[in-house]
């Protein structure tokens, strides 16, 4: 799972890829579960996600995908947690350089021809 935090040199937002290893008990019918190991695997900045990302998903884009559609993505293929994807959509709009009029849809800007 992909959280975000701010660098504390530069003040840029970061992505840090965190394992977690969580043991669940089952005691009397009471569910417990607690962590017992956390790891960060990875940490890229917000730009470099989305660069990579972008890469990824250029062929799998089209026009009037819905921005839920594009949020399901990232959480299911490359585990970024709910509360940051429109941040990173925002980032990725313009590295794909797309707009969202009625901010349901997402489409492609079209190049004028001249």
């Amino acid at each position: 799972m992909y959280i975000k935090t701010t660098c504390t040199k530069c003040g840029n937002p970061d992505f840090h890829d965190i394992h977690w290893w969580i043991i669940g008990e089952i005691k009397k019918d009471q569910t417990t579960a607690r962590v017992d190991e956390m790891e960060v695997c990875d940490s890229v900045s917000e730009e470099e996600l989305a660069s990579q990302i972008v890469c990824e998903l250029r062929g799998f884009m089209y026009n009037g995908i819905t921005v839920d559609e594009f949020c399901r993505i990232l959480k299911k293929y490359y585990g970024v947690a709910s509360k940051y994807c429109c941040d990173l959509i925002q980032r990725m709009k313009k590295e794909l350089d797309m707009y969202c009029p009625d901010r349901q849809h997402l489409y492609y800007v079209e190049a004028r021809s001249q």
